[in-house]
């Protein structure tokens, strides 16, 4: 791990207090990918030099990922399909013979529909629980990360979908994601953008401020990073998110309590609606020739 003294973009020693969070370790239920405290984190400071707001002392966070279940994850599978087809259409118009490797893959939903859309693909998930299920429907997702002897690539494309804010040490991470790259290949990442208008107004309500997030970028940041292992920008844009009107209305009762009194049919309760609140980037990057 980087030290907790030391910025994880730039390497800068001035990190001043950003936010305090909430005391007491973390525990894996923390880390779920539906978890809703939103507004919640861990202790955050900002690096002077380029403006990265990561936690202060996250410790290694990959034990509670290696222990970490989500049932309601894969109850709205569906949903996260329409997502993951969204953003493979995104990433490229005819992957019939492309290659393609999915890290931080969960259950292999963006795999499964790689997969569909004619990628040879695959996937690596630390969560033991979700590489099962992903094992359960036959889906080549190898337990663990990166560097992993059942991963070896070269691939096409490789993919962090809302991953790189989850890692203590991202220069890692985008680095392995570089050795197993081709030559002119692509790093498709999808994060959180702390300085997005929505960001700025909600504030600490912001939905993106949880325990599990300990690295927060914005576009410069990001940039920055990418620069460091080598990797040059081709485009960017903000994707939207789809939900379950039920699921979607869960979660804004957080904000708007009175949500609560509206009762909604169940026949539209299971509507699927697209989201774009324009609070997280999608960056494509490629790999020098």
């Amino acid at each position: 791990m980087v030290s907790a003294s030391t910025c994880w973009v730039c390497s800068g020693d001035q990190l001043t207090h950003y936010r305090s969070g909430r005391r007491g370790p973390p525990s894996p239920a923390d880390f779920r990918i539906t978890d809703a405290n939103y507004g919640v984190t861990l202790d955050l400071v900002r690096c002077a030099r380029c403006s990265f707001i990561q936690a202060k002392s996250a410790g290694s966070v990959l034990t509670q990922y290696e222990q970490m279940d989500d049932a309601q994850y894969e109850e709205t599978r569906d949903t996260r399909r329409s997502q993951a087809r969204k953003l493979l259409a995104a990433i490229a118009r005819d992957p019939q013979h492309a290659s393609l490797l999915d890290v931080g893959a969960g259950s292999g939903i963006l795999v499964e529909e790689a997969l569909r859309l004619g990628w040879r693909a695959e996937g690596v998930e630390p969560s033991a629980w979700l590489a099962r299920r992903a094992s359960e429907r036959g889906l080549p997702v190898a337990h663990g990360t990166l560097p992993h002897a059942a991963i070896r690539g070269p691939f096409d494309v490789v993919t962090l979908v809302d991953v790189i804010e989850h890692v203590d040490a991202p220069d890692a991470v985008l680095r392995e994601c570089v050795h197993l790259l081709k030559p002119g290949g692509r790093l498709f990442v999808v994060t959180p953008d702390v300085d997005s208008v929505l960001a700025r107004v909600l504030g600490r309500k912001w939905w993106h401020f949880r325990i599990a997030h300990i690295g927060y970028f914005n576009r410069r940041t990001l940039d920055s990073l990418a620069a460091t292992v080598g990797l040059r920008p081709r485009s960017w844009f903000r994707p939207a998110w789809y939900f379950e009107i039920a699921y979607l209305k869960e979660r804004l009762e957080r904000y708007l309590p009175l949500l609560k009194r509206i009762r909604v049919p169940r026949r539209v309760e299971r509507l699927v609606v697209g989201l774009n609140l324009r609070d997280s980037l999608a960056v494509t990057y490629s790999k020098p020739i």
